[in-house]
């Protein structure tokens, strides 16, 4: 191991053919060939303000990797699930190729560190049923308390690299489950994704095509690895690629945003990726002194995804950053879901993201219809696109009727290709609800697609999302976004700030139809929404943009708005709160706070 950063890299060698190959064969032939290049990185914050380095190279992570999967495999059954409960760190990544190489099922998750999430994790435990818990020294006797030690526990950071001679060498087949990916806004029921190993490689290649990738890209990454976009930044791609990965964790991040402005710097970083509010943090909390020295003229790719992309916060950040050498095209707005493995569309390098002016109107009737300066009257929304699809194909549909649209119509985003997973762990009927569908095109009827249960068009080959359809506000017969209108309401409300709004529908009379509400955290707290006359301008500022008036309006304390663990906001969980503080009241009144309470992780 080595404990400093290296900013140089072996050159790349020749590009490896595109024949299948499961990720430890690719990891080891990584090892045969570079055994001594700089694979992994963690940089450290918890004791050191200034990060300190811990590095493995390709042959000690391929070391490591078999030692902990021939611990496994003297102990468990192919095929088993395994949970990781690692900390953010190199245990992590150590963790999950080791089950890849013992032919069992990873499911990625995180420590029992947050007593308010715990109950979620036990939750998404039970479903997947694991026969071992991955952890850490530090985390054992959380984790033990946690199934009350009916599962085996086994630490990666104390595994004896001398057993990696045991390991089979199994190889995997492409349609073996790799790992189950829970989704970050799990609730009730959780759902685990079955990505196999044939969706793995497949999605991270286009990762990796899409994003330009090659053994001499450093990347670097904060994402939490339980998530989707995470692992894929955090494991996946740097590996496939024989790319070395800097990693730091989402609180090292949340302390000090510069600390990842000022990896990318350090470690040259080609390729980085995060949700849309990390970008507005970085404008607000990295004050110019702290920008000069920076040097960002490396960063060819900063992925903007997981929550939905604001086009001002694109802005912003490529405005403030400017003067860092960072190129106006390197932020890339994106689209993927988990039931895709991760990637379905971005924008690829060298190429600035694009924003159309619609007619708001006609959007709101479920047309794309681009607005003309001929109309100076006519309300506008702006849209980015998420750029072209990935080595896959995307469709629009109605989502009643499952039949394409025509181009130029709003409808369900539809996907097929080899990344999308093979259904829901052990959940045969939601699976049938949206894996496998029936496309009806004017060519036929068409197997094996993906409902994604998001709305969106394709305009000149580009896909634009514009929210979930779950979301969908519909107020007198018009639809309405309900991310279009946070993000109206974002720009009225600068005390608000970015990412602090939440607009959702409830059942009116039945004459009315849904009614709007919506919820905007302030930092002062609610008592200041009478003094800056929050109502009023949340009013105006909606019914201008998008010529409908909302029912109710409520300040409330920052923080408050319930989120998953990736950030983003739960609508349905800020509604039933809503719903639950208002029965039986006969006036609402607008600076009302919810009774529980949510946080951002």
């Amino acid at each position: 191991m080595r404990d400093r950063p290296a900013r140089g890299l072996a050159p790349s060698p020749p590009r490896a053919d595109r024949e299948w190959a499961p990720l430890p064969t690719v990891l080891a032939g990584h090892a045969a060939r570079f055994p001594d290049r700089s694979a992994l990185s963690f940089v450290n914050y918890s004791r050191d303000p200034d990060g300190t380095w811990q590095t493995l190279t390709f042959a000690e992570v391929d070391q490591r990797a078999r030692a902990l999967a021939a611990a496994l495999e003297s102990r468990f059954p192919r095929g088993a699930r395994v949970a990781l409960l690692c900390p953010q760190g190199l245990e992590y990544g150590l963790g999950f190729l080791a089950c890849l190489y013992a032919g069992m099922i990873a499911v990625p998750l995180f420590p029992p560190e947050d007593s308010r999430r715990i109950g979620q994790l036990a939750t998404v435990l039970a479903d997947a049923d694991p026969v071992c818990l991955l952890t850490d020294g530090r985390n054992a006797g959380s984790c033990r308390e946690l199934t009350d030690r009916r599962v085996a526990l086994w630490l990666v950071d104390e595994t004896d690299t001398r057993l990696a001679a045991d390991c089979s060498g199994y190889r995997s087949a492409p349609t073996e489950p790799a790992y189950l990916q829970y989704t970050s806004g799990s609730t009730g029921h959780p759902r685990g994704a079955v990505i196999t190993h044939r969706n793995l490689v497949a999605s991270t290649r286009q990762v990796t095509d899409g994003c330009g990738l090659s053994s001499g890209t450093p990347i670097a990454s904060w994402l939490p690895l339980f998530h989707d976009m995470g692992l894929s930044i955090g494991v996946l791609a740097p590996i496939l690629v024989g790319a070395h990965l800097a990693l730091m964790s989402p609180l090292a991040f949340a302390q000090r945003p510069l600390r990842w402005l000022r990896l990318l710097d350090t470690h040259r970083t080609h390729f980085s990726g995060a949700p849309n509010f990390a970008y507005d943090l970085c404008v607000r909390r990295v004050p110019a002194a702290d920008r000069s020295g920076l040097d960002l003229s490396s960063v060819r790719v900063l992925t903007n995804g997981a929550e939905p992309v604001r086009t001002g916060t694109l802005h912003r950040f490529t405005e403030a950053f400017a003067a860092c050498g960072l190129a106006p095209d390197a932020v890339k707005p994106s689209y993927g879901l988990a039931e895709a493995t991760v990637l379905v569309a971005c924008n690829r390098v060298g190429r600035r993201w694009s924003e159309l002016d619609l007619d708001a109107d006609a959007l709101a009737a479920g047309r794309v219809r681009l607005a003309t300066d001929r109309e100076p009257a006519a309300r506008v929304s702006t849209v980015v696109g998420c750029g072209r699809p990935v080595g896959q194909d995307v469709r629009v549909a109605d989502p009643e009727s499952g039949v394409e649209q025509a181009p130029g119509f709003v409808g369900e985003l539809w996907v097929r290709g080899p990344n999308v997973a093979a259904g829901y762990w052990r959940q045969p009927s939601p699976s049938g609800q949206l894996f496998d569908r029936t496309l009806k095109t004017v060519h036929g009827r068409q197997s094996g697609w993906l409902r994604t249960g998001d709305l969106g068009f394709l305009h000149d080959g580009e896909l634009f999302v514009l929210g979930r359809l779950k979301d969908v506000i519909i107020v007198n017969g018009a639809n309405h976004a309900a991310g279009d209108v946070e993000d109206t309401v974002c720009r009225a409300i600068p005390e608000a700030g970015a990412g602090t709004v939440a607009a959702f529908a409830v059942q009116g009379a039945d004459s009315e139809g849904d009614r709007l509400v919506v919820v905007v955290e302030l930092a002062a707290g609610p008592h200041r929404a009478q003094e800056i006359n929050l109502r009023r301008r949340v009013l105006a500022a909606v019914a201008e943009r998008h010529g409908v008036r909302p029912h109710d309006v409520l300040a409330v304390r920052r923080g408050s708005l319930p989120r998953t663990t990736s950030g983003k906001l739960r609508r349905g969980d800020c509604r039933d709160r809503y719903l639950a503080d208002r029965l039986g009241s006969a006036a609402p009144t607008q600076t009302a706070a919810p009774t529980q309470t949510g946080e951002a992780q």
